[in-house]
């Protein structure tokens, strides 16, 4: 017997969001908290996803991502990576 479960992502709402930045390095807080307020609303849903996945990814993760020490292996994580750190020079 097979059985298929959908199950939707839904888009965080802004305090759980701005929950989910919060992070153990402040560095990490900084960028992200800055970014929610400064870009966030400016990526697309698809990007909003990434962005939500990026947050279950480890601190140091994070940080090699940022410091571009370990770039990701996937285009669009590295695009919304790139919008990240060009909200934080704006």
């Amino acid at each position: 017997m097979s059985f298929e479960v959908n199950v939707e992502k839904e888009l965080l709402g802004e305090r759980r969001l701005r929950w989910a930045c919060r992070r153990g390095l402040l560095e990490l807080d900084l960028l992200l908290g800055g970014f929610i307020d400064k870009g966030y609303q400016d990526l697309s849903d698809k990007e909003k996803f990434i962005f939500q996945d990026l947050l279950l990814e480890s601190d140091q993760q994070l940080f090699e991502y940022f410091i571009k020490k370990a770039p990701p292996g996937d285009a669009e994580i590295a695009r919304v990576i790139k919008k990240i750190c060009l909200a934080a020079t704006a």
